[in-house]
């Protein structure tokens, strides 16, 4: 998969938890391949050491 449609699929998931197109790109590049993730398994968006927002886990992430 191209890092392109790597992002966008990226981007339409994020949204789908309530997000607008801006905020959800901003939360994807900052998330980026390697997720950080708590003990429930939700997604923290990352700036540096502080977290951003808390979503949801993300179906790109996890085993099928």
């Amino acid at each position: 998969m191209k890092e392109t449609d790597f992002i966008q699929e990226l981007i339409v998931e994020i949204m789908q938890q309530g997000y607008d197109r801006k905020t959800a790109g901003d939360y994807a590049v900052l998330i980026g391949d390697t997720p950080v993730t708590d003990a429930r398994g939700q997604v923290l968006v990352m700036d540096g050491r502080r977290r951003v927002a808390t979503l949801q886990p993300l179906k790109m992430f996890t085993a099928e």
